[in-house]
């Protein structure tokens, strides 16, 4: 008897790794037969390429197959993207039972061609927009370009999963999708952050923290979204401004990324270079999440940021930005402070939290006690009822 067959596709294969490995365990316990598409060898990725090998490798030793594909994140790569269409269409020619497709580009990609599939063999096709490119504040172009798209491919899915409030409510009056849900991302392993076997003080000697210091974290790729230029900016001006609170202030960010070069450029030209840190991709996040004081996340577009959910489960105070997804999380005043892109506020929240201890701690609390509600097992039943509603 042939098993029943499931696609997980998406753009790039971190995205895989990052985002859908408990939905792998979840097909696989009931019982389809599961394969994994994206393009595993691009410049385009976040994660390492010894990552994705090892995430490769670990998928096929679960029976996992791995399909590479040529997808690009960027729509100008013409060339690229109608080879990706070819590989796509050579793909789904195995008549998947399932197929669960994130990233725009790709979904948009296997959408048009699963079609065919969704009428003549009953394909069920599930899409899960990771923040759509067009919100409340977005540029013009956004919403010229990827609003009507979205709202056209909406017809030829039969799950649309949003993972913030402002894409939901969004999705189900204008799209046109079978069904849309609300499923808060993979969630977050908050009982990682909680263990005690992690050692704050030996991670802070490590990363070279004085004991009177006071250790500002933000984690991401380093590219122009995630904009970590304003917390730069920002401590430019705690540094004009409050020297003395400034002279007791390391920064540190986690990721890599394109802008790595003209980001250590301007913290040079701004004469920073002795309290800001770039400390590339690490495999020991849970215990620098532990060592900080601050975590600050100064991004402008995002679905339901898992470094910001991480932090919170670690407990930190945060400073984000006001956009869809930060502030799904983050309660102005509660867990922490919701800025606007001017780096003067900026160094204005930085200064309640460095200078007051009292609410570090109790915004800390808040944090960790708010995360709870986005606890991965939640999100792995609500997924598991998802896929055996079909």
């Amino acid at each position: 008897m042939r098993k029943r067959q499931a696609l997980c596709i998406a753009s790039v294969a971190s995205n895989l790794d990052n985002f859908n490995q408990n939905n792998v365990e979840i097909l696989l316990k009931l019982g389809y037969e599961v394969t994994l598409a994206a393009n595993f060898h691009t410049k385009e990725e976040t994660n390492s390429q010894e990552k994705i090998n090892g995430f490769a490798k670990d998928m096929r030793a679960k029976g996992v197959h791995i399909v590479h594909v040529d997808f690009s994140r960027r729509i100008r790569k013409i060339g690229q993207q109608m080879k990706s269409i070819i590989q796509v269409k050579r793909l789904l020619k195995r008549k998947f039972d399932l197929i669960h497709c994130h990233s725009p580009i790709c979904a948009a990609i296997v959408r048009a061609e699963a079609e065919k599939y969704r009428k003549a063999c009953g394909t069920k096709v599930f899409y899960t927009a990771h923040g759509f490119h067009f919100f409340k504040g977005s540029p013009l172009k956004n919403w010229l370009l990827f609003y009507p798209a979205e709202k056209l491919m909406s017809r030829y899915t039969d799950v649309l999963i949003t993972i913030n409030e402002e894409d939901y409510r969004r999705a189900q009056e204008k799209f046109y999708a079978k069904k849309t849900v609300y499923i808060p991302g993979v969630g977050v392993d908050t009982k990682k952050f909680c263990g005690k076997s992690i050692n704050r003080e030996n991670k802070r000697r490590e990363l070279g923290l004085k004991e009177s210091e006071l250790m500002l974290l933000s984690v991401g790729e380093l590219n122009a979204n995630k904009n970590h230029e304003l917390t730069i900016k920002a401590l430019s001006i705690l540094k004009k401004e409050e020297p003395d609170i400034f002279e007791q202030t390391q920064y540190f960010i986690c990721g890599k990324g394109e802008l790595k070069n003209y980001l250590e450029k301007l913290v040079r030209s701004l004469g920073l270079e002795k309290h800001i840190h770039f400390l590339g991709y690490r495999s020991d996040a849970v215990s620098i999440y532990t060592a900080a004081d601050v975590f600050i996340f100064t991004s402008k577009r995002e679905g339901l940021p898992m470094a910001l959910m991480e932090a919170m489960a670690a407990g930190l105070p945060v400073i984000c930005t006001n956009v869809r997804g930060n502030t799904d999380l983050v309660r102005h005043g509660k867990e922490g402070y919701v800025t606007s892109y001017k780096a003067i506020e900026v160094k204005e929240f930085l200064c309640e939290l460095l200078e007051n201890s009292e609410n570090r701690v109790q915004l800390g609390r808040n944090s960790r006690k708010r995360v709870k509600s986005f606890d991965k097992k939640n999100v792995i039943e609500r997924m598991k009822i998802l896929y055996c509603s079909i």
